[in-house]
């Protein structure tokens, strides 16, 4: 019994060996994703007015977000990365309840590309050929506007997710996460606003979304 046991061990360790991801260092990935809507801001209403309609600044897509990484793994546990995305969307005055209160709706301020570029570093838990992990990076947060201009302003952002080893060159990934940007939008895009208003200036976004990836690996 003890010889059977020695001779399938031995036979069965190289096969088990052959489906380990190799020490690949470099990779290359490709990503697509959505954010979900953000409050830029508002127009409230003086106490002094009557029948005036408060104004909720949004940025909301209009597109899926692409993506491109450059990574090197440092370690068995961590990869550190070179990161680019950009997503379409517009930025959107909801207007409220207007005179005799009726409701005024949605009117569009401007097509916007929104650019983020950075570095990442993930952690993972290599369990086989999935690879649970955390990642935290530093980005440059861009909103380019056709209208209003452009701005820049230093972001960050949080996420979690799978990483799924298809081959020993490739890997399919699934990810959540939540980039945080600091535009102050009536600052930093010079916006004029009626007197009959003061302005919420939120200097905090909050944009959730998810992404799905597929990386090649050398």
């Amino acid at each position: 019994m003890w010889t059977f046991l020695a001779v399938w061990g031995a036979g069965f360790s190289p096969a088990f060996a052959n489906e380990r991801p190799g020490p690949e260092r470099f990779s290359l990935t490709l990503s697509a994703g959505y954010y979900g809507t953000v409050r830029l801001g508002g127009l409230i209403p003086l106490p002094h007015t009557a029948d005036v309609p408060d104004v909720k600044i949004l940025l909301e897509p209009s597109g899926p977000e692409g993506g491109v990484s450059l990574g090197y793994t440092l370690g068995r546990r961590f990869e550190f990365q070179l990161a680019a995305s950009a997503s379409r969307a517009r930025i959107m005055d909801d207007v409220g309840i207007g005179f005799a209160g009726v409701p005024l709706g949605k009117k569009k301020v401007s097509d916007v590309v929104f650019w983020n570029l950075g570095v990442r570093l993930l952690y993972s838990l290599n369990i086989g050929k999935i690879s649970p992990y955390l990642a935290a990076g530093f980005e440059a947060a861009i909103l380019d506007t056709r209208e209003i201009g452009a701005r820049m302003r230093p972001a960050f952002e949080l996420g979690a997710g799978l990483n799924i080893r298809i081959s020993r060159r490739l890997r399919a990934g699934f990810e959540v996460r939540d980039a945080v940007s600091f535009f102050r939008y009536f600052e930093d895009f010079r916006i004029d606003y009626p007197t009959v208003y003061s302005a919420e200036v939120r200097g905090i976004q909050h944009r959730l979304g998810a992404r799905l990836s597929l990386g090649y690996l050398v």
